[in-house]
């Protein structure tokens, strides 16, 4: 049973790699049925930020579509460059960014212009152990959470599969609840923590098919001893 357990995540990682090869050109659709999917990204581990665009036809789960000449998708009138692996645009840069605006043009020559930004996040100083015999409240540092704000927080023990997802999206909230079930099932021993701060506006300009925007932050993972 284990070992058809150890098997899962490489079928799981298939099925999504075929999802991916899975694409059409935007030039066979409705122009106004391509769903659009936008990411601000900043990871501090890496010190790069990454803009990405997905395209899809009707809905988020549809069929992944490749931009047709002269369709095209800039950030901050940098063109982005498609990834056929994984059925995305991106451009990478050097250190955060904490705004800027995507624009996409169809394929009948539609603008669309969508803004987002982001908001830095960290972990408290000093942060060594957390304690396992209750639950923990962690105050990050940074901006209480706004409207359309989450923050989520993985915690990975020493045990093979025993992370827990912890998230906190009320505004005004400046701090997160490890719950005291879910630290008990971490193992005693080294941990690693890492938190992602979302910002997920409404898009300004759209097709009928809609879609979504994102800003997300990365400070850089957090070493602890679970206790």
């Amino acid at each position: 049973m284990k070992k058809t357990a150890n098997y899962l995540p490489l079928v799981i990682l298939g099925i999504m790699l075929l999802n991916a090869c899975a694409r059409e050109e935007s030039s066979d659709v409705n122009q106004d049925k391509i769903h659009t999917a936008y990411e601000l990204f900043y990871n501090a581990n890496e010190d790069k930020t990454y803009a990405r665009a997905t395209f899809k036809f009707s809905n988020a789960l549809g069929t992944n579509l490749k931009l047709t000449s002269p369709s095209e998708v800039t950030f901050n009138g940098d063109v982005l460059t498609f990834k056929d692996a994984l059925a995305y645009y991106e451009k990478e840069y050097a250190g955060p960014i904490s705004t800027g605006t995507f624009k996409w043009v169809d394929t009948d020559g539609n603008e669309f212009e969508n803004t987002i930004s982001l908001k830095s996040i960290n972990y408290p100083t000093p942060l060594d152990t957390i304690s396992r015999s209750a639950a923990y409240e962690l105050f990050w540092v940074g901006d209480s959470l706004i409207d359309n704000e989450k923050v989520v927080l993985t915690v990975n023990g020493v045990l093979e599969g025993d992370a827990q997802i912890f998230t906190q999206d009320n505004v005004n909230a400046k701090s997160i609840i490890l719950a005291l079930n879910q630290l008990q099932a971490l193992g005693q021993g080294n941990g690693t923590l890492w938190m992602d701060r979302y910002f997920t506006p409404a898009l300004s300009e759209k097709t009928s098919a809609g879609g979504l925007i994102t800003g997300r932050y990365r400070p850089i993972n957090k070493s602890v001893y679970l206790d």
